[in-house]
C-alpha cells in the first residue's frame, strides 16, 4: 500500500491478523490534546476573570476643564510610605488608623456637598495599588466620581 508521499505503508498487524489497538489510540490522540488544551484555556480565563478590584468608567473626552471639583487629595510617594493631604491634613495609606480617618473625613465633606468630585493629583511615582486603595476609600465615604490626574511632563518647572 502507497501512502499520500510514495511511502511504502505496512498496516500494523498483531499476531491474529488484525490491527492493533493503539492505532484507535493514535488516531485520536490530537483530538484528546485539543480537548485538553481547551479545557485548560477555559479554567485559566475563569480565573482570572474573577478578581477582584474596582471599576472605572474612563471618560471619552477629557473631564479636566468640564467637571467642578470642590474635594482636591494630593498623594505623595515618601520613602516607605504614601501619603495624602485632604483638608489640610496629612494620612498615610496603609495605616489602618489613618485610613479610617480620611475615609470619616472624605465623608463629612462629600455630605456637605451636592455634587462629589474628588480630584486626586499624584505624579507617576504613586504606586497604582495605593491609587485603587484611595478611589476604594472614595467609594466607601460617599463619592461618586473619582478623577485622577497628573503633573504634565511639558509642564512649567518640569526637567525633561
Amino acid at each position: 500500500m502507497k501512502s499520500g508521499w510514495g511511502w511504502n505503508v505496512r498496516p500494523q498487524l498483531d499476531g491474529r491478523g488484525r490491527r492493533g489497538w493503539m492505532d484507535s489510540f493514535v488516531a485520536a490522540a490530537p483530538w484528546i490534546t485539543l480537548g485538553v488544551l481547551l479545557i485548560m484555556m477555559e479554567l485559566v480565563s475563569g480565573t482570572l476573570a474573577v478578581s477582584q478590584g474596582v471599576l472605572f468608567d474612563l471618560p471619552d473626552t477629557a473631564v479636566g476643564d468640564m467637571e467642578s471639583t470642590s474635594l482636591v487629595a494630593l498623594v505623595m510617594p515618601m520613602s516607605h510610605d504614601t501619603l495624602v493631604f485632604f483638608d489640610d491634613a496629612r494620612f498615610v495609606l496603609g495605616d489602618p488608623h489613618s485610613e479610617e480617618a480620611l475615609r470619616e473625613q472624605l465623608a463629612e465633606r462629600a455630605g456637605k456637598l451636592r455634587k462629589n468630585v474628588l480630584l486626586v493629583l499624584a505624579d507617576r511615582r504613586v504606586n497604582a495599588g495605593d491609587m485603587m486603595a484611595l478611589a476604594q476609600h472614595a467609594r466607601n465615604a460617599g463619592i461618586r466620581k473619582v478623577l485622577f490626574a497628573e503633573k504634565r511632563a511639558d509642564a512649567p518647572g518640569e526637567e525633561p
